[in-house]
């Protein structure tokens, strides 16, 4: 999938962001496939007449959207047919829990520079406003994000083209949902904790440093030797991270 800047944009990269700021975000939209638009994060439905108490109203509802459901939520079910969308990112953050305690992980490809996650909008004067799909979490998001057990859909480059084309019909749709997950190479590893606190000013080149806790490693590693069926890309689970920055109690 070949996509261009839009030449009136001026595109202005994150570290991080959370979604409940409802901000602008970059996709590859159905409706025009070969240009990378602007879209705003937090989906409502099309009918939709004052939007910002919809999004209180909705909470993250608005901002990811449970691909299980995906044709019969009302945000999404005509969405999901005619206004779908890839949003390429270099990463994205996850909590891992350990009792009540969150470590973010950063999660992003080792070899390729974007993940295609699959999304879908709608328009309201002239405006994307777009969600990003979630399904349950593979083997090694499970080891990332251990609580909820969810995960964006990031979708192998190979049907991106797919995932934006016309004439697809139900079936290829939930392939590409459930049956498509990248097989690129991914790495995870923990970062400031931060970075799971919406309010903080994380939106620096720092938040994507490595950060070693040693109780997630040992019970990650705990958890993997338990394991049934191995997933290569443990091997980059927080695979060097006793070099990265130690954080003192």
């Amino acid at each position: 999938l070949e996509a261009q800047k839009k030449s009136d944009i001026q595109y202005k990269p994150h570290y991080w962001m959370t979604g409940f700021a409802h901000g602008t975000i970059y996709a590859i939209t159905q409706e025009n496939p070969k240009i990378i638009d602007e879209v705003t994060w937090g989906i409502v439905e099309p009918w939709t007449n004052n939007i910002s108490e919809r999004w209180k109203k909705l909470a993250g509802k608005s901002l990811n959207t449970q691909a299980e459901f995906v044709f019969e939520n009302n945000r999404s079910e005509e969405a999901v047919h005619t206004r779908r969308c890839i949003i390429p990112v270099t990463g994205y953050f996850e909590p891992y829990k350990i009792n009540s305690d969150s470590y973010p992980h950063l999660i992003q490809p080792t070899q390729q520079s974007y993940l295609g996650l699959l999304g879908i909008y709608n328009t309201i004067n002239d405006i994307n406003y777009a969600s990003i799909l979630t399904a349950p979490a593979n083997t090694f998001m499970e080891q990332v994000h251990n609580g909820k057990k969810r995960q964006p859909i990031m979708l192998d480059p190979y049907y991106w083209t797919d995932w934006v084309s016309n004439g697809v019909d139900n079936g290829q749709i939930r392939k590409m949902m459930f049956q498509c997950d990248t097989e690129q190479e991914l790495e995870a590893f923990t970062v400031r904790r931060s970075a799971t606190n919406t309010r903080a000013d994380n939106n620096v080149p720092d938040i994507l440093e490595k950060h070693y806790f040693p109780e997630v490693v040992a019970q990650q590693q705990h958890t993997i030797r338990q394991a049934e069926v191995y997933n290569e890309n443990w091997d980059n689970l927080n695979s060097d991270n006793q070099n990265a920055t130690p954080i003192l109690p």
